[in-house]
């Protein structure tokens, strides 16, 4: 398959429904990647960003609005700047990710850190860590993260129709430090928190609490100390 290769440079919008190679960095309002296989040997700079096909970038992302699409593939080699995320697709991080909401069905793997004020995600993740105002995750598929902070985590299950809960699939974390924090399906070395709930299927090493903490009769908390923060 031949691929066009063309310079980069400063553009109104930019529609792809073939495979391309821009040699430089590249500026637009806007960039629509529909099909094809689009590598940018540079920086990415576009206030909307729609993938629904392969997409990556050598440098930096800067974008408002970013919509991975289901089966698309986006990959960031640098630091990536954001407001809004909509991943359903594969989206793979080499280094920080900042950005304002963000939002996660598909398979997430970041390298770096993810900071934001609100991160939702399902389907698979593999993360370094999140640093958030509000953390939300439903455990879908045998996942991981080295640590997790947030002012409100909730960490649950996948249920169908409210009563199924999925037993089999878990999150594996090494630290996990909130205010108030809830969690379900979650094997972790260190919990702590203001408020802690260890829901069902946990397997907590330590959990330490500032103010309350609840245990569920279907997880194992092996050390539990109530500890003040400076």
């Amino acid at each position: 398959m031949t691929v066009e290769r063309q310079d980069g440079g400063i553009f109104e919008t930019i529609h792809l429904d073939q495979s391309v190679t821009y040699a430089s960095s590249v500026e637009a309002n806007e960039i629509d990647v529909q099909s094809g296989s689009v590598v940018i040997e540079g920086r990415l700079n576009a206030p909307y960003l729609s993938n629904a096909g392969g997409l990556e970038v050598t440098s930096t992302l800067e974008t408002n609005e970013l919509a991975n699409k289901k089966e698309a593939h986006l990959k960031v080699a640098d630091n990536v700047v954001a407001q809004t995320v909509n991943n359903a697709g594969t989206l793979e991080l080499g280094h920080h990710f900042k950005a304002e909401t963000i939002e996660s069905t598909g398979k997430l793997v970041a390298a770096g850190t993810i900071e934001a004020t609100s991160v939702r995600l399902s389907g698979f993740i593999q993360l370094h860590d999140i640093r958030a105002e509000r953390l939300d995750i439903t455990v879908t598929h045998n996942s991981s993260a080295d640590y997790l902070a947030a002012s409100d985590i909730r960490i649950k299950a996948q249920r169908e129709a409210l009563i199924f809960k999925d037993d089999d699939h878990s999150l594996k974390v090494n630290e996990i430090d909130g205010g108030e924090v809830y969690l379900e399906n979650v094997i972790a070395e260190l919990v702590r928190g203001d408020r802690v709930t260890i829901g069902p299927n946990c397997t907590i090493k330590v959990v330490e609490y500032t103010e309350d903490y609840k245990l569920d009769e279907q997880s194992d908390v092996l050390e539990l100390g109530k500890i003040t923060r400076d």
